[in-house]
């Protein structure tokens, strides 16, 4: 027996199902491929062969048969021989490997042939069944002369295995067959196929030529390490609806076919944003690649290093190829980088020069991607500079060499510093846009505004216990500068929870404690608290000056202690208090504190102050406007220094348009 079927089938990784079927087409199409370019050479195969497939279905729509006629040379004494032998090496320089007749035996239980060959000037038919359990594989063998009919084969797979059954759709086969056959098509040498399932006949030479554009070539002279070797590598557009696996990709070939799966490089590039909607395909061949293609077409032999340098090979001619595109995305890459670089300046001290940065990274990459690549750089920077600091510290006394190293150092971090300054500038000039925003109005038909506790998160979050330089925790510089320095404050916790002896569940807005970073003992340094008000309240709840100092009763006489108890303040009888209310000053708020002990009204007219001596108290009251306009002038100079408009300027202008469209969304 010249097959060992079931041994072999067995340790050979074979498809089953739906690709078996696919598969089975792919490999008798080939044979007849191969059969035409018998008969008129490969350069004519496209002009003179022709090729039918006709898929048989049941009533359920899997597949009864299968049956692939070809015009080519037919089954002549050699090439009958070659397929009754396993591995035959007759058709093995141009890629012919006997796999697809095991695919056959293992999908389906007949298979018939009938061919007619010329032989000594006369035709001869010779038909039979192919059965590779048996001794003698050929079975049923005829053979007659035959000059009416025309020269060619026809293959017929039938009786599917009941564990094989598989379906296939119209839109499937003829995509899957595109891409398997896309090489040949490319190269010209593809004979006209014709493909019939249920009556209905698709010619795939102009499904491909329909959604291709026309390839062009390139040649790369590579050193796989055996000697120089040409790669050749057809570059096109194709339609994206072609095949999933074929867009966006680049193909290996052997000996004119598919080998393995494509490789997809539509992520590295971004090639879905491809002009016009098209993707891209590169078909690689070689004829290094022919000779080192495996026995099932999955793959190639090739060592680690030759498998680096085909891949470095081939994506430096689609790079090349694909010029235009990525010079776009590049464009868009350095405008994402200088829009990050605005944002977070401390970035800023890992770019030397955008062009470069742009040119390195990769052409894919996305403002996060591109975000995160430079925040990772600052942090190795940042490590590595700590390091470089900790090899100074040892060292007894500095050397003139170890001097420099160490200037050097002082202005990488100077410089650092500078960038890193820049980063707070800019968030503090986002939060006073985004403050600017939160006091209009919150629903503009009802003319209703945030509640109070959107503009307490903002300036600190609320329900929470702070220490003393958790600066990043809050933007307390928005009211006073100096509040980030108290050693202890909470926002909106119950007086009880800080004073344990007190009952009260009363919750100031934000409480501060020790001015100065640290308590001090047997000193009364002053207590702030803050109250904010809903911003737009043309009546108050309740009577701001009246709610503050009913806080300083409550505190009064009480021991303040941290979430592990240990005591932050001792609040006596002589403890100053400063109270700080942030509100809208409407006309009855106005007319409501000028009959309060906060009666005094600011120079700029936007605040009023006031003492209360029984409480050792001071009042103070500003509206939100000015509350904000002072921040934008306390930190202008740094505004102005990094080119940032006016925050207040700048809400107003993204209030307008966010008007204007909800004005043009209702007209």
């Amino acid at each position: 027996m010249k097959f060992d079927v079931l041994g072999r089938i067995n340790n050979m990784r074979l498809p089953d199902g739906k690709t078996a079927v696919l598969y089975s087409v792919y490999e008798a199409v080939s044979n007849s491929i191969h059969a035409i370019n018998d008969r008129f050479t490969e350069e004519l195969a496209a002009e003179l062969g022709t090729v039918s497939v006709n898929i048989d279905v049941d009533d359920e729509g899997d597949v009864k048969s299968i049956t692939v006629r070809d015009n080519g040379v037919g089954f002549n004494a050699e090439n009958l021989d070659s397929f009754e032998t396993s591995d035959s090496r007759f058709k093995y320089a141009r890629g012919g490997k006997g796999v697809g007749r095991f695919i056959w035996i293992k999908l389906f239980e007949v298979i018939n042939v009938d061919s007619v060959f010329e032989f000594d000037g006369t035709k001869k038919k010779v038909s039979f069944r192919f059965d590779p359990e048996h001794s003698e594989s050929i079975r049923d063998f005829t053979e007659e002369s035959a000059p009416h009919l025309d020269v060619g084969t026809t293959i017929t797979l039938s009786q599917i295995r009941q564990n094989q059954r598989g379906r296939v759709r119209p839109a499937s086969y003829l995509k899957d067959l595109a891409l398997h056959f896309f090489p040949q098509f490319i190269s010209g040498t593809l004979p006209s196929i014709g493909i019939t399932h249920k009556d209905e006949t698709v010619s795939l030479n102009q499904f491909i030529s329909d959604q291709v554009e026309p390839a062009i070539r390139t040649v790369r002279h590579v050193d796989f390490g055996d000697g120089a070797t040409e790669l050749f590598i057809d570059h096109l557009f194709v339609n994206p609806s072609i095949s999933t696996a074929l867009r966006n990709a680049y193909l290996l070939t052997a000996h004119g076919r598919l080998v393995g799966d494509p490789v997809s490089i539509e992520r590295k590039y971004a090639l879905k944003e491809l002009k016009n909607g098209k993707a891209y395909v590169a078909v690689v061949s070689s004829k290094f690649l022919d000779e080192r293609v495996d026995q099932e077409r999955l793959g190639f032999k090739l060592t680690a290093d030759q498998k680096e340098t085909l891949e470095d090979k081939i994506l430096a001619a689609s790079e090349e190829f694909l010029a235009d595109h990525i010079s776009n995305l590049r464009t868009q890459q350095k405008a994402t980088v200088e829009v990050i670089l605005k944002e977070h300046p401390q970035l800023a001290s890992q770019i030397t020069n955008l062009e470069d940065y742009v040119t390195q990274i990769a052409p894919s990459m996305d403002d996060e991607q591109i975000a995160q690549n430079l925040f990772v750089l600052l942090y190795r920077d940042e490590k590595e500079l700590r390091k470089r600091i900790a090899q100074l510290d040892i060292l007894d006394n500095l050397e003139p060499e170890v001097r420099e190293q160490a200037e050097e150092t002082l202005k990488e971090i100077s410089n650092q510093e500078k960038h890193r300054l820049a980063e707070l500038v800019v968030k503090r000039h986002q939060i006073l846009q985004l403050a600017n925003l939160l006091l209009k109005y919150d629903d503009e038909n009802k003319e209703t505004y945030h509640y109070e506790r959107v503009i307490h998160e903002l300036i600190c979050p609320m329900g929470e216990m702070y220490q003393t330089g958790g600066y990043a925790d809050h933007n307390l510089w928005m009211l006073d500068d100096t509040l980030g320095a108290y050693e202890f404050f909470a926002s909106d916790k119950t007086i009880k929870s800080l004073a344990p002896e007190s009952s009260s569940t009363k919750e100031p807005d934000i409480l501060f404690f020790n001015p100065l970073g640290f308590r001090r003992e047997g000193t009364s340094d002053p207590i702030a608290i803050v109250e904010f008000k809903r911003p737009g309240d043309e009546r108050m709840s309740q009577d701001p000056v009246q709610q503050v100092l009913t806080y300083v009763d409550l505190l009064r006489g009480k021991t303040i202690k941290d979430v592990d108890g240990a005591v932050v303040s001792n609040i006596d009888g002589s403890t100053p208090f400063d109270c700080i209310i942030v509100c809208d000053l409407t006309a009855s708020t106005r007319k409501a504190l000028q009959r309060s002990i906060a009666q005094q009204p600011t120079p700029d007219g936007e605040g009023y102050i006031g003492w209360s001596v029984p409480h050792n108290a001071r009042i103070r009251v500003i509206s939100f406007a000015k509350m904000l306009r002072d921040a934008e002038v306390r930190n202008s100079a740094f505004f102005n220094q990094l080119g940032l408009s006016s925050p207040s300027l700048a809400a107003k202008k993204r209030a307008a348009k966010a008007r204007d469209r909800r004005n043009a969304a209702t007209a």
